[in-house]
C-alpha cells in the first residue's frame, strides 16, 4: 500500500509538471513556481534538483538524490514515471557537462567568483571492488577550508564524470599542491578525466 501512494504521489507530480510545463522552462519560470516545484519535489523525498538546457531537448529536469548515493533508487524510481513531454528530457543524477571548465560560486553577500579549474591535475587509483580514490593538484584553493573544497570537488566531479559516477565509483578526494614523485608520473590533466574514468570502467 505504501508503494502504490508513492507511485500515485509521483503520478500527481509528473501531471501537475505537465499542466505546467511551459511555465517551467527555464526561460519563464518565476520565483513563485520555482517555490511550488521545490516543495513539490522534496515531498516526493530528501530530493534536490535542477532545470536548464537539456542534451537531446531544449529543457531538462534534474531530480538529484543531492549527494546521498542510497537515494540513487528513488530518483530512478520518479524519474521512471515522467510520461513523455514534449521539449523535455530527465535525469535521476547530475549528468556531466561539455563545460569550460569554470564554476561560478557565490561568496557571502552574494558575490560571483568564477574558479578556474582548467589547470587542475589529478591521479586516479582503482581498487579491486572497482571503486577510486582521486588526489587533486590545484593552487586555487588554498585559502578555502576543507570543506569548501570537498564541495567544489564534487560540483567538479558531477560536472565532468556525473553525480552517479561520483557517487558510486569516487570514494576518497584529497588536494595536494604538489605530486609526490610516484603521483606525479601518473598525473593527468583535468581535461583528461573523463575519457581516463570511462576507459577504467569499462576495463573493470
Amino acid at each position: 500500500m505504501e508503494m502504490e501512494n508513492n507511485e500515485k504521489t509521483i503520478n500527481e507530480f509528473w501531471s501537475w509538471f505537465t499542466t505546467h510545463k511551459t511555465d517551467l522552462a527555464p526561460e519563464n519560470i518565476s520565483d513563485n513556481l520555482i517555490s511550488k516545484l521545490d516543495h513539490k519535489i522534496l515531498s516526493l523525498g530528501d530530493f534536490s534538483w535542477e532545470i536548464r538546457e537539456g542534451d537531446t531537448e531544449e529543457n531538462m529536469l534534474i531530480i538529484s538524490p543531492g549527494g546521498d548515493v542510497d537515494l540513487l533508487p528513488e530518483t530512478n524510481k520518479v524519474i521512471k514515471l515522467a510520461p513523455k513531454i514534449e521539449n523535455w528530457e530527465f535525469c535521476y543524477y547530475k549528468p556531466s557537462k561539455n563545460w569550460d571548465f569554470q564554476l561560478t560560486l557565490y561568496e557571502e553577500s552574494n558575490v560571483k567568483k568564477i574558479l578556474d579549474v582548467k589547470d587542475w591535475e589529478y591521479v586516479l587509483y582503482k581498487f579491486k571492488d572497482g571503486t577510486f580514490d582521486i588526489i587533486f593538484k590545484t593552487r586555487n584553493l588554498n585559502s578555502s577550508t576543507k570543506e569548501e573544497q570537498m564541495l567544489i570537488a564534487d560540483i567538479v566531479l558531477e560536472s565532468v564524470i556525473g553525480e552517479e559516477n561520483s557517487l558510486r565509483f569516487i570514494k576518497k578526494i584529497e588536494f595536494v599542491d604538489e605530486f609526490n614523485i610516484v603521483d606525479k608520473q601518473k598525473s593527468n590533466s583535468i581535461e583528461v578525466l573523463k575519457q581516463h574514468f570511462d576507459e577504467l570502467v569499462k576495463v573493470i
